[in-house]
């Protein structure tokens, strides 16, 4: 039976060597070059989407950033921080502890980025500008932006947003600014809203000058009260767009594109397109509320002065696609 000095030496063994240990992790907790001496040049460190725990923290200890990845690893362990760990571009340095480097990756590398939503901006293009960003995930606000119904309510403005913010935040600020620039005029004519939102994005889209969308406005309102199919080039561009990769041209609109099977074709589906294929900004907003009256059926668009050039008659519309777009 051990005698009570032989107890008594075994838990001062104890403490001695749990000291000796936990010295010993905090010592490799510390920075690796001290700021008194040495003050160690911030390197760019990127943690990548999926990348695992484990990686990061020996890449840390490779570009030697912390003394010890074992240390950092327990720390983590003991915290229970070690999922928490966020992807982004990092400026660290040396000459900060284990502990404020895990802080900085559990923090995210968040900052402010100023980013413009183009007039006439699909709902995939915003996506496609914010991920491109840093914003949010690739994918996420159009997800959200199908399931609400909110193409063409996205509004185009000069944001400003964190880096790996949630799309739902970022969504709520954008539609904030929908309702109280947009929506203020959508509700003069609040039993057309949504058909006068389709309209202003088509507006958007083919013409830029505020008194000749007008006339345009004019000319579908006419063409689908009559039953004349809008054929709508912008409508077609959306339709490719939509299910195509980032950065691919809708150009040139092809005979077979004009036969695309979808409720956007408005060249073989008469009326309205479901939905709007772009946010317009207020200049096509206000044109698409005050449409004016004109005797044109036809319209297109002057590719060298970009002026909107109108035609009575297919006849006439037809000699005006040879003369401007060459086409017969």
């Amino acid at each position: 039976m051990p005698s009570r000095f032989d107890r008594r030496k075994k838990i001062v063994v104890s403490i001695v060597f749990l000291g000796t240990a936990f010295f010993y992790w905090y010592y490799n907790l510390q920075p690796l070059v001290s700021a008194r001496t040495t003050i160690g040049d911030p390197q760019i460190f990127i943690v990548s989407r999926g990348e695992g725990f484990g990686v990061i923290v020996n890449r840390l200890k490779k570009e030697k950033l912390i003394r010890s990845a074992g240390a950092l690893k327990l720390l983590a362990l003991v915290t229970g921080k070690a999922n928490d760990l966020k992807p982004g571009e990092y400026e660290l340095s040396p000459n900060v502890s284990s502990l404020q480097i895990l802080r900085s990756l559990i923090d995210g590398s968040r900052r402010e980025v100023t980013v413009t939503i183009p007039e006439g901006s699909p709902l995939k293009a915003i996506d496609d500008l914010l991920s491109d960003n840093g914003i949010i995930v690739s994918g996420t606000l159009a997800l959200l932006g199908t399931e609400k119904k909110l193409e063409g309510k996205l509004f185009p403005d000069t944001y400003r947003f964190f880096t790996d913010s949630d799309a739902t935040t970022v969504l709520e600020k954008i539609l904030q600014n929908f309702e109280a620039q947009a929506l203020p005029l959508l509700n003069r004519d609040a039993k057309h809203m949504e058909t006068n939102l389709i309209l202003a994005s088509l507006i958007q889209k083919e013409v830029p000058d505020f008194e000749e969308a007008r006339i345009v406005a004019g000319i579908m309102n006419k063409r689908v009260a009559e039953g004349v199919p809008l054929q709508i080039d912008a409508t077609i561009c959306y339709i490719k767009k939509k299910n195509s990769p980032k950065g691919i041209s809708c150009e040139p609109i092809t005979v077979l594109d004009l036969k695309a099977d979808s409720p956007y074709n408005t060249y073989l589906h008469r009326g309205w397109p479901p939905g709007p294929i772009g946010s317009p900004g207020l200049t096509a907003l206000k044109a698409a509320l005050a449409p004016k009256q004109s005797p044109y059926w036809y319209y297109l668009s002057d590719p060298v002065t970009q002026k909107t050039i109108f035609a009575r008659t297919l006849e006439e519309h037809s000699k005006n696609r040879f003369k401007y777009l060459n086409i017969h």
